[in-house]
């Protein structure tokens, strides 16, 4: 029995040398499977690697270009914007409004605008500050239109009187200053200071003299239709300034105090004439008590601002019809 043990029958040693081959060629078949997975599995893991770098690889490139599209565009419109800035090439045209004095042509003079013109190369901060130092302009707004215009609108300096000069005659502006000197009067349409005669004032000056500047106070404080019925202000005596209507109606103003108040009665009382009865010899200004004087009554306005009674003029009637005739002959020889 004991050699049985030790020396078992050879069927059993074949069964189990047969048992250990099949064992060792499962583990060998597992270890293939496993490589050829772990093989096919890094594959793969490589394959979507190497995919993902080539699309971002890819993405990078389109962005490449994408960029040099954009530079190129760019510096392509950057050669033609710097070319419609800075050389003379015709763009666009210019058109002024507002005004039959100040021409295209006088525009590219103040702007010193050369041909061809081309807008864009035109600035216009410095264009409106050389063309308010025309005479002739109050004040331009520069704007564009389509397609291509520059829109310039002239706001026109306006004249308020006439004064004589030694040669001819000087218009002033509302501020005093000269904006035009003619040898004959051209503007009818606004009233002439008499009884002074212009010295030494050249166009462009702005004139001082005190009763010049009281009547250009009294003048601008006058609504526009009062003022086209204004056709003369006599200052021959600055304390006894007299104003004449296109109809010949005196208005007596005094001195230059209250001028505004002045201003304001001379409208009011104007208004009042078709109500008065008789002829009007003249008006009296004073705020303290205006009054019409006619060949039939003395009349106070509703519009006396201070609304004092009437006072006596039986006295003073003669006297003022004396100055009146004095006045105007006066105003006439001027």
């Amino acid at each position: 029995m004991n050699e049985l043990n030790q020396h078992p029958p050879a069927s059993e040693s074949k069964e189990s040398a047969t048992n250990t081959t099949e064992l060792l060629h499962e583990q060998e078949h597992d270890s293939i499977y496993n490589d050829e997975h772990n093989s096919i599995y890094r594959n793969e893991r490589d394959f979507a690697h190497n995919h993902e770098r080539e699309l971002v690889r890819n993405h990078e490139r389109e962005k490449a270009e994408v960029r040099k599209k954009f530079l190129k565009i760019g510096g392509v419109v950057a050669l033609v914007l710097v070319g419609l800035f800075t050389l003379p090439i015709p763009l666009g045209s210019i058109k002024v409004v507002g005004s039959d004095k100040v021409t295209v042509q006088d525009v590219e003079v103040a702007g010193d605008i050369g041909e061809p013109v081309n807008i864009l190369r035109i600035n216009r901060e410095t264009l409106r500050n050389r063309l308010s130092k025309d005479l002739r302009v109050e004040d331009a707004q520069i704007s564009y239109e389509l397609p291509l215009t520059m829109v310039i609108r002239i706001a026109e300096r306006k004249g308020i009187s006439v004064i004589p000069a030694q040669f001819g005659y000087l218009t002033l502006d509302k501020n005093g200053q000269v904006i035009a000197s003619d040898s004959v009067i051209e503007d009818t349409t606004v009233p002439m200071i008499s009884g002074v005669k212009g010295g030494n004032i050249l166009l462009g000056d702005v004139v001082t003299d005190k009763p010049i500047v009281q009547v250009l106070d009294y003048l601008r404080a006058l609504d526009g239709d009062t003022f086209k019925q204004i056709a003369e202000v006599n200052i021959g005596d600055p304390d006894n300034i007299l104003v004449y209507t296109v109809s010949g109606i005196q208005i007596r103003l005094g001195d230059g105090t209250n001028l505004k108040d002045k201003a304001e009665l001379t409208t009011a009382m104007l208004k009042d004439l078709p109500k008065t009865q008789g002829k009007v010899e003249y008006i009296d200004v004073n705020p303290s008590s205006p009054y019409i004087k006619t060949d039939r009554i003395t009349v106070q306005p509703k519009s006396n601002i201070n609304n004092k009674s009437k006072p006596d003029t039986s006295q003073s009637d003669k006297t003022d019809t004396s100055k009146q005739n004095d006045n105007t002959s006066k105003s006439k020889q001027d």
